[in-house]
């Protein structure tokens, strides 16, 4: 087999079914190679643009926790996926992108479409390879694949020469390997410090984020929890890691985060923190984060352990190796004084959504109302945002995987190519976008590909004429000076009709209740526009660098 004939055989063997790509004369043998392969379970989505490409196979990667392929041609084509890699970096998401490169003899010379992808992409990914030599192939793409999945998830390249692509391989027997868990090594006095802790604290608390996710561990931290009766609060990454309706639930917390949740985690006397990173948008201002508690930290990757906030107990491992330990370890209490507290704030300080003006909805009253349209194994998938923080508050995801976003790099443009792929990742449940009008003319272009290949997501656009985050904090904290947030915006439902997809356009609550109802009734792609207030606010908020107490209520 050639080079190119091998790296399908190879991803086929891992279990590959789709790939999200562009194709260019650098990639070309292997985009060839795909089209003549016999009995050819490989389906090959082409996008309109490689940032889609890469958001495309995120999505899928996200919705499925195996790692995704993506492709792209050498030069502008890899450039253009280097935003999709960083947002996969920093979600701990795995894809394994192949990159075509100029043949090996032109390296260096500054040939047509040539660009040094390899050191380009290596500060922003797991790891990147590029292949010089066709013995090199299978191994390679094995070791990317393997990569890309272990430990703490994350994108990896495999630059690919156009010559080694047409080269003949050696022969090749795959050989799959076995699943690997690393033994937590218990040290008797790390457990006796662990047993204390849990024994005697009063104001315990649960801090989980997309780690709980990747891992699937969800089942034992409701073990714990329940056991406990231990309030859970979680990341942005983390919803659906606990479900949403659980009486034990604080929801999100952080710079969004609810009132009760923020003022849980600085009163806690203990906190469990599993699978997070305490990001600054959670701890908001560091030296004033959870002063009065005690933290155990229990996160895949060693470099997130007291990186940012000091770890009383530090454990680097598997949360599907060491939760099970932590089952055995808690004790059944009661916490009556702490939850009496914290019913309390959830009574004073509840979620609090803003008014709309006359002929118009409010966008939190957007989400409560598409909520009751979705089925537990929907999935969300939203831009990056206003919407994305109302959503991730006012949404009931109750299961993992359920809900993709943007998370630690906030990439506008995310969500309609994340969505795409969730879709072919979705085994016939939706895939809902939601998407503020800003991000979605990120990648706009991606209609087409939704129109050519009959995606059946949900596009539901929440138009309030510009970037609403970005305006927030203008007014906010820049004396309400806006520049360049107000956006001259097409008319998305004659935009979508032009591809031959139904659309409808609403600004009240009767007529999107009425558009869902007549959208359940529809196969294939669908945009909904929501007209909804130029001038909302998302709160809870808490101001960057402010400590978590300091939460603005609106």
């Amino acid at each position: 087999m050639t080079g190119a004939e091998l790296a399908w055989e190879v991803l086929s063997k891992l279990g590959t079914t789709v790939v999200f790509g562009v194709p260019g004369g650098a990639i070309l043998p292997l985009v060839d190679s795909l089209a003549t392969r016999k009995d050819n379970p490989i389906e090959f989505v082409v996008s309109r643009h490689e940032a889609a490409s890469i958001h495309a196979a995120d999505g899928y990667a996200r919705v499925t926790g195996k790692p995704a392929i993506a492709m792209a041609t050498s030069g502008p084509g890899g450039t253009n996926v280097i935003t999709g890699l960083v947002t996969a970096m920093t979600d701990s998401v795995p894809i394994v992108l192949l990159i075509g490169q100029v043949p090996t003899t032109l390296i260096g010379t500054d040939a047509f479409q040539e660009a040094d992808l390899f050191n380009m992409t290596m500060p922003v990914v797991k790891h990147s390879w590029r292949i010089s030599d066709p013995s090199q192939v299978a191994d390679v793409l094995i070791e990317a694949y393997e990569t890309a999945r272990r430990g703490r998830p994350g994108p990896v390249v495999v630059e690919f020469p156009k010559n080694i692509q047409f080269m003949e391989c050696p022969p090749w027997e795959f050989q799959p390997k076995q699943e690997e868990q690393a033994e937590w090594d218990e040290k008797p006095l790390v457990l006796a410090r662990i047993k204390s802790y849990l024994r005697n604290a009063k104001r315990p608390l649960l801090y989980i984020g997309g780690g709980v996710v990747s891992s699937g561990t969800q089942e034992y931290v409701r073990q714990i929890a329940e056991t406990y009766q231990c309030p859970v609060a979680h990341t942005l990454m983390g919803v659906g890691a606990f479900p949403s309706t659980h009486p034990l639930a604080l929801g999100m917390l952080g710079m969004h985060g609810t009132w009760y949740a923020n003022n849980a985690i600085q009163n806690a006397d203990l906190i469990l923190a599993l699978g997070v990173r305490f990001d600054d948008r959670v701890t908001g201002k560091l030296d004033e984060f959870a002063p009065n508690a005690h933290i155990i930290h229990v996160e895949v990757d060693a470099a997130e352990l007291s990186k940012l906030v000091p770890a009383d107990i530090a454990i680097r491992g598997d949360l599907r190796t060491i939760l099970p330990k932590f089952v055995e370890m808690v004790p059944a209490r009661t916490n009556e004084e702490w939850w009496a507290t914290i019913n309390e704030w959830k009574k004073d300080h509840p979620l609090r959504p803003p008014a709309a003006p006359d002929g118009s909805i409010a966008t939190p009253k957007v989400m409560e109302i598409v909520n009751r349209h979705l089925q537990a194994d929907d999935i969300v998938v939203t831009e990056v945002g206003q919407h994305q923080m109302w959503a991730a508050l006012y949404l009931r995801r109750e299961k993992p995987r359920t809900f993709l976003t943007s998370g630690g790099a906030g990439t506008m443009g995310y969500g309609f190519p994340a969505a795409m792929g969730a879709q072919f990742a979705a085994e016939g449940h939706r895939v809902v976008l939601l998407a503020g009008d800003g991000s979605f003319q990120m990648n706009l272009q991606e209609m087409g590909t939704v129109a050519q290949y009959k995606i059946p997501i949900w596009m539901i656009v929440l138009n309030n004429q510009g970037h609403g985050m970005v305006r927030q904090w203008q007014d906010l904290f820049h004396g309400q000076r806006r520049i360049g947030v107000d956006l001259l915006n097409p008319d998305f439902v004659r935009l979508a009709q032009s591809f031959g997809i139904p659309g409808f356009s609403v600004n009240s609550e009767e007529a999107l209740e009425e558009a869902l109802q007549t959208m359940e009734t529809i196969e294939g792609p669908i945009m909904l526009e929501v007209r909804v207030p130029q001038d909302e606010h998302v709160f809870p908020m808490v101001p960057a660098g402010q400590p978590l107490s300091m939460v603005l209520e609106g």
